[in-house]
């Protein structure tokens, strides 16, 4: 009976590090992006005019897959070609794709700092702390009274754990199994 238990306990510890060490080693979500929050961020950065060539552009990005800074970089590019068409603080007169690809990855972590920090506030505090209870008696007495009280009942409760303990780790020790070998 101990070589089964043993047997059980040893391969869900072997299957639980085995999972474990997968989801580790998988490939995350994270590290490839869809183009779709970035184009919608993009739309975003867009001044009133209804250019149709920036709209199919920028909705290309939507359907790439990749790393943010190769998609900001793609953006980088559609932004230097219609200059016009966004709403961004650099100079339009000597601007490089490098300048814009900066400003953009700027915004970009701007943006994302923004939606993440909007999770929660606390609005409403406690402005005292309550008082403590008068009527208490600290003598050295009730003080001695308390101590003891205490002691018995963590012996108790010290006790009951612990058969509960022996419970758990010797299971039918005693009993008779049927159709034993």
């Amino acid at each position: 009976m101990l070589f089964f238990r043993t047997h059980i306990i040893t391969s869900t510890v072997l299957f639980l590090f085995v999972l474990g060490t997968a989801l580790f080693v998988w490939p995350d979500q994270n590290e490839t992006h869809s183009g779709e929050s970035v184009s919608s961020w993009l739309f975003d950065l867009r001044s009133n005019t209804e250019n149709p060539e920036v709209y199919e552009k920028i909705s290309s990005l939507r359907t790439e897959n990749g790393d943010i800074p190769g998609l900001l970089r793609k953006a980088s590019s559609i932004v230097s070609q219609h200059s016009d068409d966004f709403t961004l603080p650099v100079d339009s007169t000597d601007t490089s794709d490098d300048d814009i690809y900066n400003t953009l990855l700027l915004k970009w972590s701007l943006h994302q700092h923004d939606n993440t920090t909007r999770t929660v506030t606390i609005t409403d505090r406690q402005s005292q702390v309550p008082q403590a209870n008068e009527k208490e008696d600290k003598s050295s007495w009730n003080q001695l009274v308390q101590s003891i009280q205490f002691i018995a009942g963590t012996y108790n409760r010290l006790s009951d754990a612990w058969e509960y303990v022996r419970v758990i780790l010797r299971p039918l020790a005693s009993a008779i199994a049927i159709n034993a070998p």
